[in-house]
């Protein structure tokens, strides 16, 4: 071999091995830039509709339990509702606006909440057009939660017979079971000074509201909303920490 030859396999080599180098080096800063511009892709938001009446409109229950979304990180919701004062579920189907909904909105959950004494008083038209509205639903590729209320300041004890409607409705579904009626019925039962009712014994205030708020984050992504801010219901985070406690423990509760 002459010495040229030699030294054009040497240039050759030195050029390839650059250029390995060279390549070498630009996946190694590509790849942070890669997994960087995964990890801030904007996730992909979660759809609800919230069909019922004032118990989720009172205080603005959708809007409270997005903002605990998003102060745990979690996916985005995207929240709508469909809540005249009153509405029962019989209503809400014979009046089809909600169904018309539940059929327009590609939505991934939509929450089911009856008037205040239809687990009581009319606890057959409950599971009858609960049933209605569930199928619908599943038709549209979405997922049933059933968003279990309170009894009245003073009534507290029929709590139990509107939980076991909403349970025993839920069960027959397969759908999910928001227990808003159990941690309050927990929540007042630890602290007698505690108030979670609005003026007129009925509605929640802002903090039963928020209690409310944090079942439903439990309920949706299987975690305690332990830690979260206590502001989004006007609360301290010492107020807040208490009510996430008790909202975790009864969503435990109802899974079992």
């Amino acid at each position: 071999m002459s010495i040229r030859s030699f030294n054009l396999m040497s240039r050759s080599a030195t050029t390839t091995l650059r250029l390995g180098v060279g390549a070498l080096a630009f996946v190694v800063l590509l790849v942070p830039l890669i997994v960087h511009s995964r990890a801030t892709e904007p996730k992909p938001e979660i759809r609800i509709l919230f069909i019922g009446n004032s118990f989720t409109y009172f205080n603005d229950l959708p809007r409270m339990v997005a903002e605990l979304a998003e102060a745990g990180r979690q996916r985005p919701l995207h929240c709508e509702s469909e809540t005249p004062g009153g509405c029962t579920l019989e209503k809400h189907w014979q009046d089809r606006k909600a169904v018309s909904r539940i059929q327009s909105g590609r939505w991934d959950f939509v929450v089911l909440q009856d008037q205040s004494e239809a687990p009581l008083r009319r606890r057959d038209a409950m599971i009858e057009y609960g049933k209605k509205f569930d199928a619908e639903i599943k038709r549209q590729r979405a997922k049933t939660i059933l968003y279990e209320t309170w009894a009245l300041q003073n009534q507290l004890e029929q709590q139990p017979a509107i939980s076991q409607a909403y349970a025993g409705l839920a069960r027959e579904l397969n759908a999910r079971l928001a227990p808003v009626g159990n941690a309050w019925q927990t929540a007042l039962r630890s602290d007698p000074k505690l108030i979670l009712h609005d003026m007129d014994h009925k509605h929640p205030n802002a903090t039963g509201t928020y209690l409310a708020a944090c079942v439903f984050y439990a309920t949706l992504f299987g975690q305690s909303p332990e830690g979260l801010p206590g502001r989004i219901g006007g609360l301290t985070n010492g107020e807040a920490q208490r009510l996430q406690a008790i909202a975790w423990k009864s969503v435990q509760a109802a899974g079992k």
